[in-house]
């Protein structure tokens, strides 16, 4: 009996340990699966590429004249650009009025505009629903009212917060620098090195906090330039998504998921601007590459050497190359935006 107590106890025992280590491993394959998630989530996100890229974009996208003078309400996305909504009715009548019109010209002495559908030549102004202009009164309060909506952003925001601090602890650097003022040397010498940690502190912020997107970038990059077959076109598409704001490539590569059928892009004109030319994409995603590793030398001069024994040159030179390289691929982002703008408008959100 008492043997028989004793079995059935450490069999007990035995089903409780099994259990236990079966919720263990059941708990740590869900941490497992949960920190792998959050990492692609984490990846999969795309803030812009730097300071100067997302002030390119931004500026490229802005909206313009005929934006800020049309009955459409300005609006903005989460990277600042401007964006045109539009709803269901908007879509369809938008779609149509793509796939009918192949050339807008004026005609009736500029009263009305013409547009040639199926047969050339047949002008049907007199039909046509013009689309409301603000007026100039109005286009002035868009001005401020844009302004406000962009600051709203989380990268207008930044962009904001981030400049005004660049240029404010610069401009005091560069007047400490020129001697301007009648402050100690002694004092003044401790201002410039807080200064200078001021300023590498925000160039590291962008840096080094956009790094694993900008090891990400050229990791697609060397996919779709080394790479072969599919793994090449995937990585090249999402090097495309990535960077839509300015770069363009063939349809095919841009919908994949619509099995072959070339589907084309949604625009606010009706028009798809011209694809984009391979190396420049090339020469922002490397640019941004360089930008975080001349900082890595531009913090190891800041940080391992005192203000008396700090070589100048190795500081002038990594902040030199750090904010060119950076600068270089806000200015490619920038003129390709542009006139990515002005072929297809702002950019649709559909609501």
């Amino acid at each position: 009996m008492v043997a028989n107590e004793q079995a059935s106890g450490s069999a007990d025992e035995e089903m409780i340990q099994m259990n236990t280590t079966r919720s263990s491993h059941q708990i740590r394959r869900s941490l497992r699966s949960a920190s792998v998630s959050t990492t692609m989530k984490f990846l999969e996100f795309n803030p812009a590429g730097g300071m100067w890229q997302a002030t390119g974009t931004a500026i490229a996208h802005a909206p313009n004249s005929t934006d800020l003078t049309s009955a459409h309400e300005v609006g903005f996305d989460a990277h600042g650009r401007s964006v045109r909504r539009i709803g269901t009715q908007d879509e369809f009548q938008n779609s149509n009025h793509n796939e009918k019109t192949l050339k807008v010209s004026k005609c009736d002495g500029g009263r009305a505009e013409k547009l040639f559908s199926g047969v050339d030549g047949d002008c049907l102004g007199a039909g046509i629903d013009h689309v409301p202009h603000a007026s100039w009164k109005s286009a002035c309060k868009n001005v401020f009212l844009a302004a406000f909506r962009f600051l709203c952003t989380p990268t207008g925001l930044f962009i904001a917060i981030y400049g005004l601090n660049v240029v404010a602890w610069g401009a005091m650097l560069f007047f400490l620098l020129l001697d301007v003022g009648t402050m100690s040397k002694d004092r003044k010498e401790v201002w410039i090195e807080i200064d200078s940690q001021i300023l590498n502190g925000l160039f590291c912020l962008t840096s080094w906090g956009l790094a694993p997107w900008r090891f990400r970038d050229t990791y697609w990059l060397l996919m779709g330039r080394l790479g072969s077959g599919k793994r090449s076109k995937e990585a090249t598409s999402q090097l495309a998504r990535r960077n839509a704001s300015w770069f363009r490539m063939t349809v095919s590569y841009l919908d994949e998921e619509a099995a072959g059928e070339e589907s084309p892009r949604k625009t606010s004109t009706g028009k798809i601007a011209s694809p984009t030319s391979r190396w420049k994409m090339d020469f922002v995603v490397i640019n941004m590459l360089l930008n975080s590793l001349f900082q890595i030398g531009m913090a190891t001069f800041m940080w391992a050497y005192d203000s008396q024994s700090r070589p100048s040159f190795g500081v002038g030179l990594f902040i030199g190359l750090g904010c060119f390289s950076s600068l270089l691929a806000g200015i490619m982002s920038w003129w390709e935006g542009r006139k990515v703008k002005k072929v297809e408008g702002p950019i649709l959100e559909e609501l």
